[in-house]
């Protein structure tokens, strides 16, 4: 029986247990997002950034601002994940019926596994300094190159010389910083190349989701962008109603992009160790309630 639009015992307490799913993860995240999970553990990979020995091109000391401009982006990009999962567990709250929406949570799951994807690359422990450095400022040089594009498509002159102006500085700063930019594509900065989301979110889900990772996002990428293909891909045996298995996949998705974010960043040294008893308690009440489910559906 499709979930959304029945009230029996098997269909509230598959929602039931979706809805604490989400709830533990969502709490989780929210504790990640304390500033002290943000400063690093002292010997970490994280922590011997905020001491780098790089200069600029003037040979003063980059010092910790510029390591922790990526904590940063990866801290907002956690803000992210939390919120889309607080999206999700929205529209799995009670009363049922009406019907849960059919491509609301595959269009969250999906932002999910971006903004997670995002951070996961950035913040691979393996990277220099100097390489998550230029990866910051080349996100920064492409989202200020398309501020400056889209001002000029909606020809608001004012807009158009504060876009450039900020550009003009951002790339003052990198050329400072003496990381060589290569302005033709793909464009670079110190060596450093942009992957696409799908790649992104492959790495992320790599050793989490068995093969078929371009395809699993290309399915949620064309729901959020209300592609008929996403759309189709809702419609299952004559019926518009999100199926019990399509729900579950969608948390599935979600936590993982969670859990695979919360893992690297403690294995680079955030919060009190590489494998906290946190993240083994979170994976253990989760995977248990999302383990349940599946043999439910089975």
């Amino acid at each position: 029986m499709p979930a959304a639009q029945t009230t029996t015992p098997i269909a509230d307490w598959l929602l039931s247990q979706l809805r604490e799913a989400l709830d533990l993860t969502s709490r989780a995240a929210v504790r990640r997002l304390n500033p002290t999970f943000w400063q690093p553990r002292p010997g970490s990979p994280f922590h011997d950034e905020l001491a780098n020995t790089e200069v600029d091109v003037h040979g003063a000391p980059w010092g910790p601002q510029e390591p922790k401009m990526a904590f940063e982006m990866a801290q907002l990009s956690m803000l992210a994940v939390e919120d889309y999962l607080t999206g999700i567990r929205k529209l799995l709250e009670p009363p049922f019926p009406p019907p849960v929406p059919k491509l609301g949570s595959a269009a969250l799951c999906r932002s999910a596994l971006e903004s997670a994807g995002f951070a996961f690359w950035l913040m691979d422990p393996q990277l220099t300094v100097r390489q998550r450095v230029a990866r910051t400022y080349l996100v920064l040089w492409d989202e200020h190159r398309t501020a400056v594009k889209n001002a000029t498509n909606l020809k608001a002159v004012p807009g158009i010389a504060q876009a450039q102006a900020d550009l003009d500085t951002l790339v003052t700063r990198i050329d400072d910083l003496g990381l060589a930019r290569a302005t033709k594509p793909p464009r670079s900065v110190a060596g450093e190349t942009l992957p696409s989301k799908t790649d992104r979110v492959t790495a992320l889900l790599a050793g989490k989701v068995n093969g078929g990772h371009e395809i699993v996002y290309s399915r949620y990428s064309a729901v959020a962008h209300g592609e008929m293909t996403g759309i189709l891909s809702r419609r299952l045996a004559g019926s518009w109603t999100i199926t019990p298995r399509q729900l579950t996949q969608n948390v599935e998705l979600a936590v993982v992009a969670f859990g695979q974010l919360q893992r690297r960043l403690c294995l680079g040294g955030m919060g009190s160790a590489p494998d906290e008893v946190a993240n083994r308690l979170w994976e253990h009440n989760v995977g248990r309630r999302l383990l349940d489910v599946r043999r439910r559906l089975a």
